[in-house]
């Protein structure tokens, strides 16, 4: 897989980072966090990815701190960052767009609208996707 994506994901909840695994695993290069701070330290460092998946709810550092910290320093927003979250309120919503989020995918509960969700999600051009609201929120299919 040389030319795939590269991408990293961080959740707390080790069921969920083995489901993501298994379901992405076939179609880019994912690397997988358990906390937030350990996805920051790598991600300040040399290797970059292409799209960064955060839970919201999370202990020590929510999903919230993350994309605000990442927009903190990837001024150029080169770095896609999307929502990975069971919530789907309008209130985690908006918060996440409004703090920098790119996208906000609802968890699906299958392991194949996980991988169209995350196949859809690395097909997007983030130069030129200015998403609406209703755009912003992943529809599965």
């Amino acid at each position: 897989m040389a030319d795939a994506p590269i991408i990293f994901y961080v959740d707390d909840d080790l069921d969920d980072l083995r489901l993501f695994e298994e379901a992405v695993g076939p179609i880019a290069d994912v690397t997988l966090f358990e906390r937030g701070i350990d996805m920051m330290h790598v991600l300040k460092g040399e290797k970059k990815p292409e799209v960064v998946f955060i839970d919201l709810n999370m202990p020590m550092k929510s999903g919230y701190e993350i994309i605000q910290e990442i927009r903190s320093f990837d001024i150029q927003n080169e770095i896609a960052v999307v929502v990975l979250s069971t919530a789907s309120d309008n209130f985690s919503v908006t918060k996440s767009r409004d703090l920098g989020a790119n996208y906000f995918i609802q968890k699906p509960i299958s392991l194949n609208k996980l991988r169209k969700a995350v196949d859809h999600t690395l097909k997007i051009d983030w130069k030129k996707f200015k998403p609406t609201y209703g755009e912003f929120i992943h529809k599965h299919s």
